[in-house]
């Protein structure tokens, strides 16, 4: 169930994919299959040195499809060393590594290929650039960096022998595309000399290309003629350029402030979900769930959540909704609706995944299965009204299956539980916990991202560095998140109680008077968090409700990017879209008022929120 979705651009994945060998199991390997296929692209870029602001624009235009990021510098020498560059900076705009700039393309009207536009102060010798189509597709120049020449060069205007009329210099100081008649005129003009200097190239190329003249004529005046061409050249791109209509800086941002349109994809939603864990292990007890839930809607949507889990609805033989016996029958201890039954036929084939000994295995290698499946699915989706699936032990098959569920009924957002158990050295959790988090990334890696995961590894780590106050543990070696959420962030759905951790079953409850410091580290952090029903109706309520404005205001998405300032015995501290600082622990930690200035916007037991101004 949607509540108030917002709109927001999708970049591509920020994150990383370590794959293992393995050796084979079971009795056969599921192999991708891969067809090449040749294409043809074009990437367009024009510079323009305007006079008024004295900078220079530049302009990139692309029909490669889908989402295309440029990571981007600028060159103050002929060292093509990258440096960042002044603002104003495009929308969608983030820091990588304080190195270069990362910015999303808008797409064009109709969705066919993205333009940007792109405002440079004078004193740069070059714009730097190279493409990112996904994460293992990146476009460059033959192995180097794009590099653009950037010349700070002004043409003298051509006159038309006209005097100008009071629209045109309307039009000239407001920077419009218009361009009036006697504007049309004075194109005729120069196109007519540019005629004249063709023709003077292509004399010159025919005088020094002929044989006789490559015979009788010197080296040196080969050279200088070929100097003469390329004056010649040089004065004719001058003035096409000069006849080009002019942009002010304040139409290009104008036109920047133009959002594309939302693009929706089922591994992440939008990209700033906040998601709403709507019930308890003890939920199926009030008989009417479903219509309590409704009556408390608006004030979720209010606290800022965007997409709600709900329990299982379907008759089933646990009462809080598990092991259904009736996929159509809606007559549980949960709702009260009753629809028609339907039955499997198995035929035993190796389960594709680990078992669940407390009830039977599906058979999805079979197609009538499948089939039966995602006929179900979309009656759920387009009959009941559900939005998106929440996929139970996971583990138990296949990945590639959920792939083929999710394709079929393009849910707007779908998590998988994958429950797995960390790594122990004599009864003491290891700090290298990546093969934990590799099987989770694997499992979503075999859904083709289709669908995202509870990042069970970041709560594991979360739970044992506050338990014990051992904050170093919230960064990895390489110092990133320690968790799903550094290696692969929009698909990490993060959270730190759900209803079999915590609620009545207890089975890994987080350590109690410390979950806002929980909330606190991953409200700031990217990934989809991920807040448990508990804590929202609860004296912690007022402190999620700010932690989750601070998240919105400041734009933070399931795609961030996260700079761990320190990670110490007793406080962690860290930076996302250089926008927040938050800090855990009750040791001591403030940002810096260097280039930013900080600002308190929350604070609480062992943790405080800051926020640039």
């Amino acid at each position: 169930m949607l509540l108030k979705p917002e709109a927001a651009n999708s970049k591509e994945d920020i994150g990383e994919l370590s794959v293992q060998k393995r050796g084979l199991q079971g009795f056969y390997e599921e192999q991708a299959v891969v067809k090449e296929i040749l294409v043809d692209n074009l990437v367009s870029v024009s510079v323009r040195h305007c006079l008024e602001t004295a900078k220079n624009l530049l302009y990139i235009e692309t029909d490669l499809p889908g989402d295309v990021i440029v990571h981007w510098g600028i060159c103050k020498d002929d060292g093509k060393t990258w440096e960042i560059p002044s603002e104003p900076y495009p929308p969608e705009t983030s820091m990588f590594k304080d190195k270069a700039l990362r910015t999303l393309l808008q797409r064009k009207n109709g969705g066919h290929g993205s333009l940007g536009s792109f405002i440079l102060d004078e004193g740069s010798v070059a714009f730097v650039f190279v493409l990112k189509l996904n994460e293992n597709t990146w476009l460059n120049c033959h192995g180097n960096d794009f590099c653009i020449p950037l010349s700070s060069f002004s043409v003298p205007p051509i006159h038309s022998g006209q005097p100008h009329s009071e629209d045109e210099e309307q039009n000239n100081e407001s920077g419009s595309l218009l361009i009036s008649g006697n504007a049309s005129e004075a194109n005729q003009e120069v196109s007519a000399y540019t005629d004249e200097i063709i023709d003077e190239i292509r004399n010159l190329v025919t005088d020094i290309s002929s044989e006789k003249n490559r015979k009788t004529k010197s080296k040196k005046a080969q050279e200088s003629i070929l100097q003469e061409i390329e004056k010649l050249a040089a004065e004719a791109y001058s003035i096409f350029r000069s006849s080009i209509p002019t942009f002010t800086e304040t139409d290009l941002l104008e036109e920047e402030a133009l959002e594309p349109p939302v693009k929706i994809s089922s591994g992440t939603g939008s990209g700033f979900e906040i998601l709403c864990q709507g019930f308890n292990w003890e939920s199926h007890k009030s008989g009417k769930w479903y219509i309590d839930l409704r009556e408390k809607a608006s004030k979720l949507a209010s606290l800022g959540f965007t997409v709600l889990w709900l329990p299982p609805p379907t008759d089933s033989v646990s009462s809080e909704g598990y092991m259904p016996r009736d996929l159509y029958n809606l007559n549980s201890r949960l709702t009260n609706v009753k629809m028609h039954p339907l039955t499997f036929q198995g035929r035993g084939n190796k389960s594709s995944g680990d078992n669940f000994h407390a009830a039977p295995n599906i058979d999805h290698s079979q197609e009538f299965v499948r089939k039966d499946i995602k006929e179900w699915l979309h009656w759920l989706r387009e009959e009941i009204g559900y939005d998106g699936w929440r996929l139970d032990f996971v583990r138990g098959f296949w990945g590639g299956y959920v792939k083929d569920y999710i394709e079929a009924t393009e849910p707007y957002f779908a998590v998988g539980e994958y429950w797995d158990s960390l790594s122990y050295t004599y009864g003491e959790m290891d700090h290298n916990q990546d093969a934990h988090r590799q099987r989770i990334i694997d499992w979503i890696n075999a859904t083709n991202g289709t669908a995202g995961a509870f990042d069970v590894t970041t709560k594991g780590i979360l739970h044992s560095a506050l338990e014990r106050c051992e904050y170093w543990r919230l960064s990895d070696e390489k110092g990133k998140p320690p968790g799903v959420v550094g290696w692969w962030p929009s698909r990490a759905v993060t959270f730190i109680e759900n209803h079999d951790t915590g609620s009545t079953q207890g089975h890994w409850r987080f350590p109690g008077g410390k979950e806002i410091q929980g909330y606190a580290y991953i409200l700031t952090h990217p990934g989809t968090p991920s807040v448990f029903y508990d804590h929202i109706f609860s004296e912690y309520q007022s402190e999620i409700s700010t932690l989750i404005s601070i998240r919105n205001r400041n734009k933070i998405q399931c795609r961030s990017t996260v700079q761990i300032m320190k990670a110490e015995r007793d406080v962690y501290a860290a930076m996302t879209d250089e926008k927040v600082v938050m800090k855990i622990g009750p040791g001591h930690y403030e940002p810096s008022n260097g280039s930013r200035n900080w600002s308190l916007v929350a604070e609480g037991r062992d943790y405080k929120i800051w926020e640039t101004s």
